[in-house]
């Protein structure tokens, strides 16, 4: 997801662009947002407005990709502000054409980004997992993937480990409701760097998710760590048994997404989840209650979207399929509403089969006290595709109320 500024004089084009662009998962923001991209008409009103316009944007300290689609793209043709474009389209300009170009842009941004901004030291500090002991020998809780979110104010990493399972702490009903997945997802190791890559500070997570000062075991300076609860949480290896992680680290950034985008990039980790859940017995069939097991993830319509609690505000996501009631994803329980604030992904169950043009609106509820800002919608996804909610400006739904959305 991108941040896209849309300058177009036509009101229709204009709403037309941004539909399109919003079905693909893009965000429009105004210049003053630093998008990452611009795409604009030439003439705004005139030519010489559009080529002032132009100049504008490239003058800026970090300017971004610019790609220009007009039926009059031949007057740019030869002028100075040519050089200044990164694209040029006429129109009438083909949809795959348009939306392709635009993601080559922003591909080549994010490898020139990550190329300009990477920490030389990803790997130097990146732990080393061994295997938790009471899993030696099966297939559960497997550490999937390791990633890392740089701090650049503070100069820090944070070191993330995806695990195919959580045998323990919260159930797997609880992690559908609460999370949108049945991984676990956990936070092992944060390292603080000086100006010369070494470590100044070092912590890791352990029981009962306490942050603590970590002095060793090392191995140079990437720490040797082992989860030592049924939630994973760590502490130094200081025998050396079971299976050795050795992961390459996934530099991200999520201050636009979700934790649970990070297994959309390495889709494998879905299935995994899903074979892990098969393997241990934990699926029943929909419509019956077994438990803490859930059905097929396949059944269940995931709402990924930002919101901040306040003042004890919980919230929860239903979905009403045309002609049926609305299902809710904490299923009546209340401690399977949300507290917490930021991204997140919820997942609802619905009928097997169901396809999104069968939705007729998704609903959005706070619980508790206080409120619940719902601040940016995602997506909707269900059964392999995801579609767009109608969302305008930021809504405050106070305990007690909803808010209903409907697919673009």
């Amino acid at each position: 997801m991108s941040r896209i500024h849309l300058i177009e004089d036509d009101r229709d084009q204009r709403q037309l662009r941004g539909m399109l662009l919003e079905s693909q998962g893009h965000t429009l923001v105004n210049a003053a947002d630093n998008p990452e991209l611009i795409l604009m008409d030439l003439r705004i009103p005139t030519l010489s407005a559009g080529l002032d316009r132009i100049r504008t944007i490239k003058s800026s300290q970090s300017p971004p990709k610019l790609v220009v689609l007009s039926g009059a793209a031949s007057e740019l043709r030869g002028t100075p502000e040519e050089s200044m474009v990164d694209v040029i389209l006429e129109k009438p300009c083909p949809t795959g054409k348009l939306l392709s170009t635009i993601q080559t842009l922003l591909l080549l941004l994010f490898i020139a980004t990550l190329a300009n901004a990477q920490p030389k030291d990803l790997k130097r500090h990146a732990p080393i997992l061994y295997q938790r002991a009471d899993t030696i020998g099966t297939q559960s809780d497997v550490p999937l993937l390791m990633y890392c979110e740089w701090d650049q104010n503070e100069n820090s990493l944070t070191y993330t480990v995806i695990f195919s399972n959580e045998d323990g702490g919260t159930s797997t009903r609880d992690l559908m409701a609460r999370w949108g997945r049945t991984t676990d997802i956990e936070y092992v190791y944060k390292v603080w760097l000086n100006a010369d890559g070494s470590a100044s500070r070092r912590e890791i997570q352990t029981r009962d998710h306490k942050d603590i000062e970590f002095t060793g075991p090392f191995e140079q300076d990437r720490p040797l760590l082992v989860p030592v609860t049924r939630n994973n949480m760590v502490a130094g290896a200081t025998e050396k048994t079971g299976q050795r992680y050795d992961f390459d680290p996934l530099l991200v950034d999520l201050r636009d997404h979700s934790r649970e985008y990070v297994m959309d990039l390495k889709p494998e980790t879905w299935r995994i989840m899903g074979e892990e859940l098969k393997r241990e017995n934990k699926l029943r069939p929909y419509g019956i209650v077994r438990g803490e097991d859930i059905s097929d993830p396949a059944n269940y319509a995931y709402i990924e979207f930002k919101s901040t609690q306040r003042d004890g505000g919980r919230i929860a996501v239903g979905v009403e399929r045309m002609g049926a009631r609305m299902q809710m994803s904490h299923l009546g329980k209340a401690g399977d509403t949300v507290e917490r604030s930021g991204w997140m992904r919820i997942a609802t169950e619905l009928p097997p089969g169901t396809r999104l043009p069968q939705i007729s609106q998704v609903s959005f509820s706070c619980f508790g006290k206080g409120s619940c800002l719902l601040e940016k919608i995602a997506f909707i996804e269900l059964g392999g595709q995801r579609g767009q909610l109608v969302f305008g400006a930021p809504v405050e739904i106070k305990a007690g109320e909803q808010w209903f959305s409907r697919l673009r």
